[in-house]
C-alpha cells in the first residue's frame, strides 16, 4: 500500500503552520492532501488556526475568539518562524478555498473547539463556507478531537465525510465511528500497532497516522492509508507519490 502522505498545516517542517506560505508550497510541491485546522473569531469567521491562544503563532495575544476578525488580520503570524516570513496574515477558511482553488488538493479539516465555543454555530459555519465553495465531497473530509462536535455534523449533513482524531484508541473511539459513519480514524503513530491497525481496517476504515517527521521510527508505513507530516519531502521517494 502507498499511503497518502498529507502536508500538516501545509508544509509546517519548513514554513510558519497554517498560512498561505505553507499551504502553497504544499500545493506546488504536488501534494494530494493537506490538513488544516479551524476555529471560529468572535465575530464567528472561520479562520485557519491550530492554537486557541495566539501566543504561539503571532504576535498577539489571548485567544483567537476572544477577537474579531478585523483586529487578527492586523497581527503578524510568520515572523514567529523567520523574518523572511514577516507580515504572513491570518487566512480564513473561505480564503483558503480561493488560494487552493486552482490546485488538485483535497483536505483535512481538524474542527478546533473547546467548552468556550457554540459547537452547532461551528458546524453551521464550516458547512456554510463548504457549500459557498463549492467543495467537491470527494475532496474533504471533517475530523476532530471532540465527540460532540462529530454528532452535530453527521446531523447536519451526510454529504462530507468524517474522521475521528485520537491520541489512543478507545472504545467511546470505537463507538462514536459505528454511529457516525467515519470513513477514517487519524490516531497518534505512537499509539498505532499492528493489531489495532488490523481491527480498524477490518471494521472498514481508513487508517491515518499523525504526525510522523522521521520515516524510520513508523514501520507500518506501507500498511496505513495516510500519515500526516510536517515534512512531507522526506516521505515522497519512499511513496512514490
Amino acid at each position: 500500500m502507498k499511503p497518502i502522505i498529507v502536508g500538516h498545516r501545509g508544509v509546517a517542517g519548513t514554513y510558519p503552520e497554517n498560512t498561505r506560505a505553507s499551504f502553497l508550497a504544499a500545493a506546488k510541491a504536488g501534494l494530494t492532501w493537506i490538513e488544516l485546522d479551524v476555529q471560529p473569531t468572535a465575530d464567528d469567521i472561520l479562520v485557519v488556526c491550530h492554537d486557541h491562544e495566539l501566543g504561539r503563532c503571532s504576535d498577539g495575544q489571548g485567544r483567537v475568539d476572544a477577537h474579531s476578525l478585523q483586529t487578527l488580520k492586523q497581527l503578524d503570524f510568520g515572523a514567529w518562524f523567520g523574518p523572511e516570513f514577516a507580515g504572513e496574515q491570518l487566512l480564513t477558511l473561505g480564503e483558503l478555498f480561493v488560494l487552493l482553488h486552482d490546485y488538485p488538493v483535497a483536505i483535512n479539516i481538524e474542527i478546533k473547539v473547546d467548552d468556550m465555543h457554540d459547537k452547532a454555530k461551528v458546524v453551521r459555519a464550516l458547512y456554510q463556507e463548504l457549500s459557498l465553495a463549492k467543495i467537491d465531497p470527494h475532496r474533504v473530509i471533517l475530523s476532530s478531537f471532540n465527540h460532540e462536535i462529530l454528532k452535530i455534523c453527521h446531523q447536519t449533513s451526510r454529504v462530507y465525510p468524517l474522521a475521528v482524531l485520537t491520541e489512543k484508541l478507545t472504545e467511546g473511539d470505537k463507538q462514536l465511528m459505528q454511529d457516525i459513519g467515519a470513513v477514517a480514524c487519524n490516531i497518534n503513530y505512537r499509539a498505532l500497532d499492528a493489531a489495532i491497525l488490523q481491527q480498524l481496517h477490518q471494521a472498514g476504515l481508513q487508517v491515518w497516522v499523525y504526525t510522523v517527521n522521521k520515516p524510520e521510527q513508523f514501520s507500518l508505513t506501507t500498511q496505513v492509508d495516510g500519515i500526516f507530516t510536517d515534512y512531507p519531502e522526506r516521505f515522497i521517494e519512499r511513496t512514490q507519490i
